[in-house]
């Protein structure tokens, strides 16, 4: 999380946020705090009164691009990449009573071998299509060994539940555990939740954060020769020819309150 007098940002992973981490280096008064951490793990700070607090978003289909590319290359680096491809049986996850023993079931017997093949060729377009199925399909669910393997939602992203997990407190969070609240109902409350006003997209992040900067009359840095993550993409879609349409059309679905909310266009219809 970055700190400032009157602003925070949290940092979904994979929109930007090494980029933005560099830059506010450059200010002595600005804290940086553990990468991708929560307003929870911070909460001496009063952040909830700060004036702009800030989040960061992405395209859908280029965060998991992204996501999957950089747990390619970096593998035990990414919690993802772990979570997969090691058996997850600790006890704190096992307190969720829905699908216990199927989730206990499938962390034993799941086959790690093939799933670290997911991620051996961050240039085949096969296995990012893989990755994507066993991701987001509801049946593989338990494969992921994290808190979304207990989340009983079917069209429930797992980048939806990373953007909750990071924009509402974690009272709000944990009703994505609940069966008994209907989906479309349970995103309809957690959107009222959200605790940040103002978001930070990848696509046009220099500019953002120079309104932003302007906004809060902070004096602006040099924006040269700040290092980005090595798994930043190009702005000119290539990474789109990775997708087929049934992929796009996985994530338009799991992901449609992403989409909706911020105004991403579904390409699925314009993939031949």
């Amino acid at each position: 999380m970055i700190i400032g007098k009157n602003f925070f940002i949290i940092e979904i992973p994979k929109t930007g946020t090494s980029f933005l981490r560099n830059y506010f280096k450059k200010y002595k008064n600005i804290l940086i705090t553990t990468h991708h951490d929560t307003i929870e793990h911070n909460n001496k700070f009063w952040l909830l009164k700060k004036k702009y607090r800030i989040s960061t978003i992405r395209s859908p289909y280029a965060w998991y691009f992204s996501y999957w590319r950089w747990s390619c290359l970096n593998k035990n680096s990414s919690p993802l990449y772990k979570d997969l491809t090691s058996q997850r049986l600790k006890l704190k996850r096992l307190k969720f009573n829905f699908n216990f023993l199927n989730y206990i079931a499938s962390q034993i017997t799941k086959n790690t071998v093939d799933l670290k093949k997911l991620f051996q060729d961050p240039k085949s377009k096969k296995n990012f299509s893989n990755f994507l199925n066993i991701l987001l399909n509801k049946k593989f669910r338990n494969f992921i060994g994290s808190d979304y393997s207990f989340m009983p939602h079917d069209n429930l992203g797992y980048m939806t539940h990373y953007f909750f997990y990071q924009n509402v407190l974690r009272e709000n969070y944990n009703l994505l555990y609940d069966p008994h609240i209907k989906f479309n109902q349970l995103i309809k409350k957690l959107d009222k939740k959200i605790v940040t006003n103002i978001f930070f997209k990848t696509e046009n992040l220099n500019k953002d954060l120079k309104i932003f900067l302007k906004k809060s009359k902070i004096e602006k840095k040099n924006f040269k020769n700040i290092e980005k993550n090595s798994s930043s993409i190009d702005s000119d879609n290539d990474y789109l020819k990775f997708f087929n349409k049934k992929d796009m059309q996985l994530i338009e679905k799991k992901e449609s309150y992403l989409f909706k909310k911020f105004n991403y266009k579904k390409l699925s219809k314009e993939k031949l």
